[in-house]
């Protein structure tokens, strides 16, 4: 749902990832999360010479910036991270 609509979230790690007494899977803290516009331009709350991430979970691009300095990436950033976590929850560890 959110990459359907252009959000990626960027900090997806075990602490912004809950479930409710339902059984529904929530994720939160959206504070480090950036918007793609239809143009596949990256809208950010903060200053575009920041990222925001947890090391351990993070993509290798988002530790990363190009020649002009920028930090480029997408929504398989949150894949990334998430695979991380599925690791941990199978491995005990990363």
């Amino acid at each position: 749902f959110l990459h359907e609509n252009g959000i990626i979230h960027q900090d997806l790690k075990p602490a912004n990832v809950m479930v409710s007494a339902a059984g529904h899977v929530i994720v939160g803290d959206f504070g480090a999360s950036s918007y793609m516009d239809r143009c596949g331009n990256r809208v950010t709350l903060q200053p575009t010479d920041v990222v925001t991430f947890t090391p351990l979970y993070a993509a290798p691009e988002l530790q990363c910036r190009n020649t002009e300095g920028l930090v480029v990436f997408d929504e398989r950033v949150d894949w990334w991270s998430l695979g991380v976590m599925l690791y941990e929850l199978a491995m005990g560890s990363v």
